[in-house]
């Protein structure tokens, strides 16, 4: 009975998709490497099967999860699903478990690009013949710049969300005081939006990396966007002297902060910040040629 009625359900659904022309698509959660989770939308359309005509992958920010502040990235998975892009985005190990650690964090800059690294390599094992993006936010924006300049030749098209530089920034930002127990008693409790726990590998881990150099070799395309009044400093001088991207942009929002307001319901920020970087991916993101 229940198997009748799911089919039903199915039917129902794919019907529908095809006088309506939405693109819905299969978006699963997925293991991608043994406790890696991770949200895979196959970007294909339910009613004609056509192959995604490019991937992206999607990097939150510090202390955040796979579907962002205001569930920014699954917005943009979903208006990326519409457009025939498939894409992947993952939680980050020792960051996104949240409550089921107490909030305790226990990443390293180092994992996060390591993490970054597994959705890519997911993404380019389903996807081997389509052009592949990345999207970071925050502190994800550089883990994003980590990962290009550790694979310049496998990322097409790169797009940033109120990217971070230097992830020591984080120490910076970061009461005196708190920072010294970290270190003298290994941990140490963080009042943010909830409170946090930050380990001595934690903080230690986000010392010493070079985002910038590696930037270099770095030859597709580059967007950043940003609030004009983001708390982070613009890093974008920096990011385009370092990179050799083409094309190169920078966009920013007067009025949108660090999260683009996105936690409040009448916020107009996120949905211009989702809509452009979609028209950046149209834009850069040429299917592969194979040769016949």
């Amino acid at each position: 009975m229940f198997i009748a009625q799911l089919a039903s359900r199915w039917f129902t659904f794919i019907i529908f998709a095809i006088f309506t022309g939405k693109a819905f698509t299969a978006e699963n959660k997925t293991l991608i490497d043994s406790d890696l989770i991770a949200i895979h939308n196959s970007g294909i359309n339910l009613a004609n099967k056509q192959t995604p005509k490019a991937a992206v992958l999607m990097i939150h920010g510090w202390a955040s999860q796979m579907n962002e502040v205001g569930d920014m990235y699954l917005r943009l998975a979903q208006q990326l699903a519409e457009q025939g892009y498939a894409s992947l985005r993952i939680n980050i190990r020792g960051e996104s478990e949240r409550e089921k650690t107490n909030f305790r964090m226990d990443s390293t800059f180092q994992s996060r690009v390591a993490d970054a690294q597994v959705g890519l390599n997911f993404l380019r094992q389903h996807y081997p013949n389509i052009p592949i993006a990345v999207v970071g936010f925050s502190l994800g924006g550089a883990t994003a710049l980590a990962l290009a300049g550790n694979n310049p030749d496998k990322i097409n098209s790169l797009v940033l969300w109120s990217s971070a530089g230097d992830p020591a920034e984080i120490i910076r930002s970061i009461p005196a005081e708190v920072v010294q127990d970290v270190l003298n008693k290994g941990e140490a409790k963080l009042q943010q939006w909830v409170e946090l726990t930050i380990t001595r590998q934690h903080l230690l881990g986000m010392l010493g990396h070079d985002v910038f150099s590696p930037l270099e070799k770095y030859h597709g395309a580059l967007l950043s966007i940003r609030g004009s009044d983001d708390y982070v400093s613009p890093q974008e001088a920096k990011i385009f002297a370092s990179a050799n991207a083409s094309p190169e942009e920078s966009y920013v929002i007067s009025g949108a902060d660090h999260i683009y307001h996105s936690l409040a319901t009448d916020s107009p920020y996120v949905e211009r910040v989702v809509r452009h970087t979609v028209r950046w991916f149209n834009d850069t993101l040429v299917p592969i040629k194979t040769i016949e």
